[in-house]
């Protein structure tokens, strides 16, 4: 049986923006979450409920770069300006699960992204 495509945005350290389309084959959407993050997964709080934002738990103190994209888009996302390092990961939300962002939801992320550079 084929899964569904996961659909999320990843705001590297160098302030590009990278929408990703991945059909899970094997393991599980944490575990592909994980890799692209580079480590454990962090939730970020933001103020839009049916959105996710995730960073790695132990970036500040493995020597990443600074995210300062990733901090503003967070920021207009409604989560305040932490000081960010390493990649960020927005995923859509369904209660507490990751899930694959909707068309409106990627135009939405873009949108917010694009004053942020």
């Amino acid at each position: 049986m084929a899964r569904s495509a996961l659909t999320f945005i990843v705001v590297a350290e160098d302030g590009t923006s990278h929408e990703h389309h991945t059909r899970l084959r094997a393991g599980t959407v944490d575990e592909l979450l994980r890799r692209a993050v580079g480590g454990r997964l962090k939730p970020i709080p933001i103020g839009i409920p049916d959105l996710y934002a995730w960073c790695d738990e132990a970036s500040p103190s493995t020597g990443r770069r600074p995210n300062p994209v990733a901090s503003l888009l967070i920021a207009r996302l409604g989560g305040g300006r932490p000081p960010l390092v390493g990649p960020v990961i927005v995923t859509g939300r369904h209660g507490t699960t990751a899930i694959s962002l909707t068309a409106d939801q990627v135009d939405a992320v873009l949108a917010a992204l694009t004053g942020c550079r």
